[in-house]
């Protein structure tokens, strides 16, 4: 994406995110954002058990044949990394090179690369799971309309085809896979060929990557399942949310309400630091829940209170670490 792309889509998300707070009253939004600020002291240490499960799945996707990764180190790198990634404008991507750095100490460079590449994949399949199982609960609750339920109905397809490549990928591999496919792209091919003799290496980091659901699958599924608790444990965010707005502390609409957050989110990724597309899914989801729509702001906003806090719990954790880390010999 361009830099002037970037630029528009960043000023649309501005104006998207300004228009909704100046169309609901932002006194309004600034009272109940003051009368439900305990909600963030439930919020944060939510999200650390959070971060437990996605440290307890990476260590488990690391292949054999080396030092073993600290569970304190996987946690403290887990949440600097996800820090990071909230602070990137883009993509949502920037932790991950910093991630595979740090956890080179102890795995490696390519050990580490093939273990950070596993765990963003389950991610994104633990992510799509929940997705598919919110469409329950979301077929029950939201208003019964033809729109609402073909797209309930097309959402199932294309979750149901973006997990099978998903686990695909962790079967067969992807840096090989990709570096054939920049073959086949007329603009990418110069790419393709400088990176050519670099294949050997390629291989060797998607042999890391499949090493787990090829040598040991119970490991990966276990590491799915606690990848999909910790996926959930995050969902009960809104659970507190909708709790400290009085508007009762309901699991299946909190759940739906969630999810369906998320999933504008991910799909508006090209949007920087996700503005107005966060504000206009819960907007829409509290309309269609019953829900005064001008609420569905104030939780986006204590949502991004509870990142804020995070990022700045990673900028801490970056200067406690140090500098550039020392990596081990094999």
């Amino acid at each position: 994406m361009s830099r002037t792309a970037r630029l528009l889509a960043f000023l649309l998300g501005v104006a998207v995110f300004a228009a909704f707070v100046l169309l609901n009253d932002p006194k309004t939004l600034l009272a109940g954002l003051r009368s439900a600020g305990w909600v963030l002291a439930i919020l944060v240490p939510l999200w650390g058990v959070t971060y437990i499960c996605n440290a307890i799945a990476w260590q488990l996707l690391t292949s054999k044949g080396g030092e073993r990764l600290p569970f304190f180190r996987a946690y403290t790198i887990t949440i600097l990394s996800f820090a990071i990634n909230y602070a990137t404008p883009l993509f949502s991507l920037g932790g991950e090179p910093l991630k595979i750095a740090l956890a080179a100490n102890w795995l490696g460079q390519r050990r580490a690369a093939g273990s950070v590449v596993a765990f963003r994949l389950l991610h994104g399949l633990s992510h799509i799971l929940v997705f598919t199982l919110a469409l329950i609960p979301a077929a029950i609750v939201l208003p019964h309309t033809p729109a609402i339920m073909i797209g309930i109905g097309c959402a199932f397809v294309g979750f149901v085809a973006a997990a099978a490549f998903l686990l695909s990928r962790h079967r067969e591999g992807l840096f090989v896979h990709l570096l054939g496919l920049l073959g086949r792209i007329p603009l990418l091919r110069r790419l393709a060929v400088k990176l050519e003799p670099k294949r050997e290496s390629l291989h060797e980091m998607d042999a890391h990557l499949t090493a787990i659901i090829t040598s040991s699958p119970k490991r990966f599924y276990l590491a799915l399942a606690v990848e999909m608790v910790g996926r959930i444990i995050s969902m009960m965010e809104f659970v507190v949310i909708l709790h400290g707005m009085h508007l009762g502390a309901d699991p299946i609409r909190a759940f739906v309400v969630g999810n369906f957050s998320s999933l504008v989110s991910n799909l508006m990724i090209f949007i920087p630091y996700e503005l107005g597309s966060k504000e206009g899914s819960l907007y829409l989801v509290f309309k269609w829940l019953g829900f005064e729509p001008a609420l569905g702001i104030q939780a986006s906003l204590l949502s991004r209170m509870r990142e804020v806090v995070w990022v700045g719990i990673g900028i801490v954790l970056i200067w406690a670490m140090g500098g550039r880390p020392r990596v081990r010999s094999a």
